[in-house]
């Protein structure tokens, strides 16, 4: 018996010191998933609310053919918009308002996007060959979302979905035809319409004054480049009066110099920082009072 109380009280068991430590690393595995699931449930509320409104807008493009008439899904806040379609099939259109999920939004500061389709299934504007982009996040990640194309010729697309064709020559395989001349060859390539639906000119804008102190002016007001530093855009910016300019702009995108004291002409390049695409503003201020805001369209 006293043999046994011996053996008993020379074991040992578990320390403060290790209880701390293993109470340490449940506490940092749990903290790390935590944050992992938080993003996952981010991006999982983004993805389920593009795909329902390009649902939408192949539902909309399809009635429009159908009714051989129009329908359009048009936005009317960064979080919903509204789909005027035929939901009864009683031939007559009626608008209804959806919701993206808690937290999810259209990134573009611009405009907020509207498509409207004809009874061909072809998008209605003023370009027919314009592509309408806007990028959808979650406010928690707002330089990681998804990306939606709108064609000209109705095709919805969301991120690197869309297609590219190949280049594919045309030419005549008969050789020997009274009908048919010999050197008539017809040669072309298809790509995929990226053109956006924007002012593309570049002319600057002249006369646009400010307050009395000052009148500011922008060599382009619309640009065009690459996403996710595939191509930059370079802006000449000038004052009647010498004064600081500061730059406005999204985070996703980069302009260098953000200010900098400018008088008879100073460049300023702006370029992307991410996959985000479509149409940002990207606005200068001048210290003396006057400011001028630019399109700025991120491409594929």
């Amino acid at each position: 018996m006293i043999e046994s109380k011996k053996k008993l009280s020379g074991e040992s068991g578990i320390g403060i010191a290790e209880l701390l430590i293993v109470v340490a690393v449940v506490a940092v595995i749990s903290a790390v998933a935590l944050i992992n699931f938080r993003s996952s449930r981010a991006s999982l509320r983004v993805q389920n609310s593009v795909r329902q409104v390009a649902s939408y807008m192949e539902k909309a493009r399809i009635d429009a053919v159908r009714r051989h008439g129009v329908a359009s899904v048009k936005f009317t806040s960064p979080t919903s918009y509204t789909v005027n379609m035929d939901f009864t099939n009683s031939g007559v259109p009626t608008p209804r308002t959806f919701n993206f999920e808690s937290g999810v939004e259209v990134v573009n500061n611009v405009e907020l996007p509207s498509v409207e389709f004809n009874w061909r299934g072809r998008t209605v504007t003023a370009g027919a060959s314009c592509v309408t982009t806007f990028a959808v996040a979650n406010t928690s990640e707002p330089n990681k979302g998804l990306n939606v194309d709108v064609s000209g010729s109705g095709d919805v697309t969301v991120e690197n979905q869309q297609p590219s064709l190949p280049n594919v020559p045309y030419n005549n395989t008969i050789t020997s035809s009274a009908y048919v001349r010999d050197s008539t060859v017809v040669k072309g390539t298809d790509t995929v319409d990226s053109t956006p639906c924007l002012d593309q000119s570049g002319d600057g804008a002249s006369g646009e004054a400010g307050t009395p102190l000052c009148t500011l002016h922008v060599s382009s007001t619309s640009v065009s480049f690459k996403k996710n530093g595939g191509g930059s855009a370079s802006v000449i910016v000038s004052l009647s009066v010498t004064s600081g300019v500061v730059v406005s702009y999204p985070s996703n995108l980069t302009v260098t110099p953000a200010s900098q004291t400018v008088s008879t002409g100073s460049s300023f390049l702006i370029k992307s920082n991410n996959n985000l695409r479509g149409p940002f503003t990207v606005t200068f201020s001048a210290q003396c009072g006057s400011s001028f805001p630019i399109k700025v369209n991120v491409t594929n």
